[in-house]
């Protein structure tokens, strides 16, 4: 009986988010290259592979507590791991360069915040943030039937 009611306040806890088998928390999110000049991503954008992400957090006076970076894959995905809570810093994750020739210009999509608290309403691990840009030097053929598609041209 007594090992009933343990059982049952463990599982209440995990439901409840207190019970945490980690403290880590994964930053994912995609690096594309906005070949239409859109903003956002359309059908026909494309992941860039090695771009560079990083992972920056700030305390309440500006000090720089922590700094990671990833490398994004194949798709454009990247991944960094982050160890412990961060209620009280502001952190943002930042695409800095993109190995592609074709498209490599910073655009101002490339900045956003990240999250790193469990006392947020976030019942995961995972933090998603971006997606983050690199403009074409030119654009794509296809841009002028893609963008009418939105009826933005």
């Amino acid at each position: 009986m007594a090992k009933m009611g343990v059982v049952a306040v463990i599982c209440l806890l995990a439901l409840l988010g207190v019970a945490r088998a980690s403290n880590t928390f994964s930053v994912t999110g995609k690096v594309y290259c906005d070949n239409c000049d859109a903003g956002f991503p359309t059908r026909i954008s494309s992941g860039i592979e090695g771009a560079t992400v990083a992972l920056q957090c700030k305390d309440t006076d500006g000090k720089q507590t922590f700094y990671a970076e990833g490398v994004s894959d194949k798709d454009g995905k990247f991944r960094i791991p982050v160890q412990g809570e961060r209620p009280r810093e502001l952190c943002k994750a930042k695409a800095l360069s993109s190995p592609n020739a074709k498209c490599n210009r910073p655009s101002e999509v490339n900045e956003g915040p990240v999250y790193l608290t469990h006392n947020n309403g976030i019942n995961s691990d995972e933090r998603i943030t971006g997606p983050f840009s690199f403009k074409s030097a030119e654009k794509h053929p296809a841009c002028a039937t893609v963008m009418a598609e939105y009826n933005l041209y």
